[in-house]
């Protein structure tokens, strides 16, 4: 079974991605360079320090957000990163994630039930049902204990922070406090958008379902979060099929309950026009 990425314990405790350090890491993947958290800091410019562990959180980042893999399969004190087509594609494209599209994207990724990190994922797709669109903080600190199975505190970390922070995920906003009352904001809805949600959606499709030529959106929200990790309801959602369906992204078979979609392109091909239509 694949593994959910686990981000490391001192970035629960402290640091938030920022978009500058993730930049320096993909810089470096870009090189084909290798090294240990000392030489990828020296590197980089990104801090190690003795307890702050900003280079392998930033690496853990940067794996959870779909943007780098790591070369070699044993564990090994060094560390080669090397990008994805996502990441080079924004390293080109959007160097240093301002655009919401691009904050989006990446915070979908870290949701995701393959490959992405487990507090994300606890949060925005099983919270979907447990908590709903509002909150405390206290519920969601309670939330994640119970779904990952831990008396640990502190879960939450820097979660909240980075979507209210302009020099991380700001632009995105999926999360904001005020008063102890947590707000999910839902991905926002655009042609814009198309290209990014529809890799996104192909991906999770291929991921769950590879052998399935036609998927049910109640199957792949059940077991992927498909319409719930965005915040979507249903007239959202539908409308987001529709611009994918009219980017000829895929096909929706609406004679059938629930609906059934059809990839039309690999995601792949779907990621090659993700800025396509930005403004």
């Amino acid at each position: 079974m694949n593994k959910i990425t686990r981000l490391s314990r001192n970035f629960h405790k402290s640091f938030k991605p920022e978009r500058h350090y993730i930049n320096y890491l993909l810089r470096f993947a870009a090189t084909g360079k290798a090294g240990d958290f000392q030489e990828i800091a020296r590197q980089t410019g990104i801090p190690v320090g003795s307890s702050s562990g900003k280079v392998p959180a930033i690496i853990d980042y940067c794996r959870g957000m779909g943007l780098i893999t790591l070369a070699g399969n044993k564990p090994s004190s060094v560390k080669q990163p090397v990008p994805t087509m996502l990441g080079n594609i924004v390293l080109q494209e959007d160097p240093f994630l301002k655009a919401e599209l691009t904050q989006w994207i990446c915070h979908l990724n870290l949701c995701k039930v393959i490959g992405g990190a487990e507090a994300w994922h606890a949060t925005f797709f099983h919270g979907r049902d447990k908590l709903g669109m509002e909150f405390t903080r206290e519920s969601l600190e309670m939330h994640l204990k119970r779904v990952l199975n831990t008396d640990t505190s502190g879960l939450i970390g820097p979660m909240v922070g980075m979507y209210e922070d302009e020099a991380s995920f700001g632009a995105c906003a999926a999360l904001s406090e005020e008063k102890n009352t947590i707000r999910r904001r839902a991905a926002p809805i655009g042609e814009e958008y198309a290209y990014g949600y529809g890799a996104w959606l192909l991906q999770l499709a291929q991921d769950h379902f590879p052998k399935q030529d036609q998927i049910s959106i109640l199957d792949l929200n059940t077991e992927a979060g498909c319409r719930d990790v965005p915040g979507w309801n249903i007239d959202s959602f539908q409308q987001v099929l529709s611009l994918m369906e009219s980017k000829g992204i895929l096909r929706v078979d609406r004679q059938m309950q629930p609906w059934l979609i059809q990839a039309k392109i690999r995601p792949e091909q779907a990621l090659k026009s993700l800025y396509d239509d930005l403004i």
